[in-house]
């Protein structure tokens, strides 16, 4: 993620400055200091009645072409989990509701630089799937029969929620 230059209050070039045990950029002239604040991220671990779990197919890099769990940024004043069944509608038009918490994660990206993420199992109200541009394809799996999923914080999403193991045992 490209850092500031100037100033985003006056327009003053920004110094380089160590700040609470960090080197940051600040402006001399109005004492604004640059945070750099991780990106909230919401991912949606959504099954059907049936515990099959939904996976897309990704259109938009990062990640272009992988299967991953639906997901994205959250916008501004929106709570996690309301950003993570907006995120599932926006990409499947499937509507759902949050089961629990899986866990809260942090990566760093090349592309959007250091992300939040928080990942809930979601129960899926029904299983009309419609894609947006997002997305190549979408749908649910039985455990063993899904396509591969290589991001590696998915991955860990997907073994952390013990699917296969519970869904193989009945539940």
């Amino acid at each position: 993620m490209k850092s500031f230059t100037f100033c985003p209050i006056c327009a003053t070039r920004l110094n380089q400055v160590f700040v609470d045990g960090r080197d940051r950029m600040s402006c001399p002239a109005c004492g604004w200091i640059h945070y750099v604040n991780p990106l909230p991220v919401a991912l949606a671990f959504t099954v059907n009645r049936n515990g099959e779990l939904l996976l897309i197919r990704r259109a938009h890099e990062p990640a272009f072409n992988e299967w991953a769990l639906p997901g994205g940024f959250l916008e501004a004043g929106e709570h996690p989990e309301e950003g993570c069944l907006r995120e599932l509608y926006e990409e499947t038009a499937l509507e759902g509701s949050v089961e629990g918490l899986i866990g809260v994660y942090h990566r760093e990206s090349e592309m959007y630089g250091s992300l939040m993420v928080v990942a809930y199992r979601v129960i899926a109200a029904h299983e009309e799937i419609s894609i947006n541009h997002e997305v190549f394809e979408a749908g649910f799996y039985a455990p063993g029969l899904q396509p591969q999923v290589r991001i590696p914080l998915h991955q860990q999403i997907i073994e952390e929620s013990r699917w296969e193991d519970r869904e193989q045992r009945g539940g």
